[in-house]
């Protein structure tokens, strides 16, 4: 494995498994085997590392019709051998979904009277911090803003046990003040960490105003409840540098913190992006189906470092109608965004498929969201595409996707 220092959700995982092997251990008779292993697979999601877990059994196994509904609450199957219904009641159904909130799900395979295999996927978040990356977060002044006492005691508390200086406010006006009085004094800080949700003046709107007082050195993170994905686009332009979710766990924190005020990422992004440049995929051409601009600029500008020959769709029909104007084999490849106006990604894909072109049966379709969960990476499959690439695009990850698939 790459990554073995992870930071998750421990009790989580240790149900999961237990719930798991206690059926393993039931349904597997006396000199039966049980195996487990674990392996780090492909992550799409920046700053974790995607986790395999599969369980095998030589137990009774499972017939197909019971596999189907194994994970509905109060299943039940019949013991072959005993002729007693037998079943998991609620535990699957918990582990499931337990599995599902760290972007993962669990997947099972049984041969009736030969055994079952049960495959765990998670996303851990990497925890590579070494206490030099601690050591730099030393004395370092810190501003927390949200409308919430409470959540900035707390955020202080976890900030000061890094040993960093942390002081808050409770509204955006004076979180600016604030910052005016502290570089006016020569102190200033080194990052501010902003709620999103606070009346008179949000995350967003005071983000805009620091930028316009004091300029782009301070480091500005987001901090909400919840999902941002809606108002990510205008956070960046207000001058937004991240994004962290409450609560603030301090594993978490510590890696926004390495991500802002770090550089020894800059290395690896650096020494990625010059392996990217050594690849030729000239003679290739890419639909790219994507509804904001600014993104379009962004990995057309990418694939053309690489040869590739872009076009685009600013929608899924506009996409459908391009791709069936042309001839068979125009494209080799199709980047498609998922959440666009007029038609969506999954839609779209649906359509490309279902055409009775063969070439279009066969072409490979990789979806492209800002959400690389699980969920849906697997609408993403049932549909027809072929992979999965996260935004902002990884350009490690997307050169594996182009050497997968067009090369």
């Amino acid at each position: 494995m790459n990554h073995e220092n992870v930071a998750g959700d421990e009790q989580r995982l240790q149900q999961i498994f237990m719930n798991i092997m206690g059926n393993a251990i039931k349904f597997t008779p006396e000199g039966g085997k049980i195996t487990i292993n674990i392996k780090e697979m492909p992550s799409d999601i920046a700053g974790s590392g995607c986790y395999e877990f599969t369980f095998e059994d030589t137990g009774i196994g499972m017939e197909q019709d019971y596999i189907e509904t194994i994970f509905e609450p109060f299943s039940r199957a019949s013991n072959s051998c005993s002729g007693k219904i037998e079943g998991t009641g609620l535990g699957l159904t918990i582990a499931a979904n337990i599995a599902r909130m760290m972007n993962g799900d669990i997947k099972v395979e049984s041969i009736l009277g030969k055994g079952s295999k049960f495959t765990v996927m998670v996303h851990l978040k990497i925890n590579d911090l070494t206490p030099t990356d601690i050591d730099n977060f030393a004395a370092l002044s810190v501003l927390v803003v949200d409308d919430e006492e409470f959540a900035c005691e707390s955020a202080c508390e976890t900030l000061r046990s890094l040993s960093m200086n942390a002081e808050y406010v409770l509204d955006g006006d004076s979180a600016v003040k604030r910052i005016v009085e502290a570089k006016g004094a020569g102190r200033d800080f080194s990052v501010v960490i902003l709620d999103w949700k606070m009346p008179k003046k949000d995350g967003i709107e005071t983000a805009r105003d620091i930028r316009q007082t004091v300029g782009d050195d301070i480091p500005i993170i987001i901090l909400s409840a919840y999902d941002w994905s809606n108002i990510e686009r205008d956070a960046i332009d207000a001058g937004v540098n991240a994004f962290i979710e409450k609560p603030l766990f301090k594993s978490r924190l510590t890696q926004m913190l390495k991500s802002v005020l770090g550089d020894n990422d800059k290395t690896k992004e650096s020494t990625a992006i010059e392996s990217f440049q050594q690849q030729d995929f000239s003679g290739n051409r890419v639909l790219l189906v994507e509804d904001v601009e600014l993104n379009i600029e962004v990995a057309t500008e990418i694939l053309n470092i690489v040869g590739i020959q872009v076009e685009q769709a600013m929608n899924g029909q506009l996409a459908v109608n391009k791709i069936l104007e042309h001839e068979a084999g125009y494209f080799d490849l199709i980047f498609m965004d998922i959440q666009m106006p007029v038609m969506n990604g999954y839609e779209a894909a649906k359509q490309i498929r279902s055409s009775d072109r063969n070439d279009l049966k066969k072409i490979p379709i990789v979806a492209m969201t800002a959400d690389a969960f699980a969920d849906d990476v697997r609408k993403s499959k049932e549909v027809g595409m072929n992979d999965h690439i996260a935004k902002p695009i990884d350009v490690q990850k997307l050169m594996y996707i182009l050497q997968k698939w067009i090369q």
